[in-house]
């Protein structure tokens, strides 16, 4: 895959050194995530 080469934006390494913590900083699958679960736990949702 590109891991090896690809160096996101506010980083120095590439996802191929980085650990899975540090690569879900950049990951916009986990961001949609954190969202939904936030938007679940409001009040009105429930």
């Amino acid at each position: 895959g590109y891991d090896p080469i690809f160096i996101p934006d506010g980083s120095d390494k590439t996802f191929a050194e980085m650990t899975m913590e540090e690569k879900n900083e950049f990951s916009h699958r986990k961001k949609a995530t954190d969202k939904l679960i936030a938007f679940l736990k409001e009040p009105t949702f429930a």
